[in-house]
């Protein structure tokens, strides 16, 4: 099983969404309910590259807090973790085809591969 090799900073759910389906075909039969999945992550992905550039443009370190002058952390780099743990959540549960206990054993290594230090 080859990791999962998905560009981080597509930021259109379409693009995301026909990357995913193109890397897990490769390796499982998908069904309804994993395309579903697949829909939700893309989602969530494209927005964490969405909120990437937008922390990128304006830096980690933002104005903000209670007092005059105080810099705070970006508050996209958090959801952008967010979003990404949310997304591997939904790509974690993707089975393909067949049955027991192995179902969905290599999508959930592939989501691990990928995103688990990300998340």
């Amino acid at each position: 099983m080859r990791s999962v090799d998905l560009d981080p900073t597509l930021r259109a759910p379409q693009a995301v969404r026909a990357a995913l389906i193109d890397l897990h075909e490769t390796e499982l039969g998908l069904e309804t309910g994993d395309l579903v999945a697949i829909d939700i992550a893309a989602a969530m992905l494209a927005r964490a590259a969405q909120l990437d550039a937008v922390v990128k443009r304006e830096g980690r370190m933002i104005p903000g807090g209670n007092r005059a002058g105080m810099f705070v952390l970006h508050p996209g780099i958090a959801q952008a973790q967010t979003n990404r743990a949310s997304a591997a959540g939904h790509l974690a549960k993707i089975g393909g085809e067949g049955d027991g206990p192995k179902r969905g054993h290599n999508a959930r290594d592939a989501v691990g591969a990928r995103w688990g230090n990300r998340a």
